[in-house]
């Protein structure tokens, strides 16, 4: 049997994270351990964990106090990492960051450690997230090597050799990065539905300052100022049309004039611009075939 841990930090999840416990509790390949990490919610989130954990031992529940602010990135891996660091299954062979605003079916982990099984080198993976829209599921953007950040999984010896997750905003890049960089395979499976009932980086609030920090950050990862700008066209068709087409670009600028330091190692920033300047030249000879 596959032994896999579940790690899922939680904050202030009382009206989603019944949807969660349930996918996870009636898969037919359960975990051996989940600890929840109750990031200081002031709802009912630990009531409703605890109600059900009463006849499930195999979850684990750790409190923490309310730091009273939301913290991107550091905050979630340090969350995340309360849990780990209280794992009680020695041999367990892969570590799963979940989030709790999630469901989905019944042999979604079956199916995604099929797929470990098949490849050894498939170093880190996810089903991918659809939002519940007019009665439809609509996928999120991401791309077929990059797992998603609410539903990550891990196998241990790339968890190992990748030294886990950095402390920072990017954390779900960087792990990413490092596995290919030491030749593992990532990837995201679009056919492996997760229903994700908050669409991603939604806790940020309004327009600008969301579309300012994310150009902040790639400055920060190490995206080249011409990549940043390619992306940016996109938000040229999303509403308010402009605002986040400039945001970006200018949180980008200030972070350049700032001087303001990489988050990213130096090896890293040069493989990520090189995947970058992979994906354009092949979305261009895409478009010309």
């Amino acid at each position: 049997m596959t032994k896999y841990v579940i790690i899922s930090p939680v904050r202030n999840e009382e009206l989603l994270v019944e949807k969660t416990l349930q996918s996870v509790i009636y898969q037919t390949l359960r975990p051996v351990e989940w600890i929840m990490v109750n990031d200081g919610s002031e709802d009912k989130t630990e009531e409703i964990i605890r109600t059900y954990q009463q006849d499930n031992p195999w979850i684990k529940i750790i409190n923490l106090e309310d730091r009273g602010f939301y913290l991107p990135g550091k905050g979630v891996v340090e969350t995340f990492y309360k849990g780990y660091d209280s794992i009680s299954v020695p041999d367990w062979e892969y570590v799963v960051k979940l989030d709790c605003d999630l469901n989905f079916a019944p042999d979604y982990f079956k199916s995604i450690f099929d797929r470990f099984g098949k490849d050894p080198k498939l170093g880190i993976a996810s089903g991918c997230t659809y939002l519940p829209i007019n009665g439809e599921l609509i996928k999120e953007p991401t791309q077929a090597d990059h797992p998603v950040g609410p539903s990550k999984i891990y196998k241990r010896e790339c968890w190992e050799q990748i030294n886990g997750l950095k402390p920072i905003p990017g954390w779900d890049l960087a792990d990413l990065l490092a596995a290919q960089m030491n030749g593992w395979k990532t990837a995201c499976f679009f056919d492996l539905k997760l229903t994700h009932h908050r669409l991603t980086g939604s806790r940020r609030k309004g327009y600008w300052a969301p579309k300012h920090l994310q150009g902040r950050f790639e400055y920060r990862h190490g995206y080249s100022f011409f990549y940043t700008s390619i992306k940016s066209v996109y938000h040229l068709f999303t509403k308010p049309v402009l605002i986040g087409s400039i945001a970006k670009v200018t949180g980008y600028l200030s972070a350049f004039l700032n001087k303001e330091e990489y988050l990213f190692e130096k090896d890293m920033r040069i493989f990520l611009r090189k995947k970058h300047k992979q994906n354009l030249l092949g979305k261009f000879s895409s478009k010309n075939n």
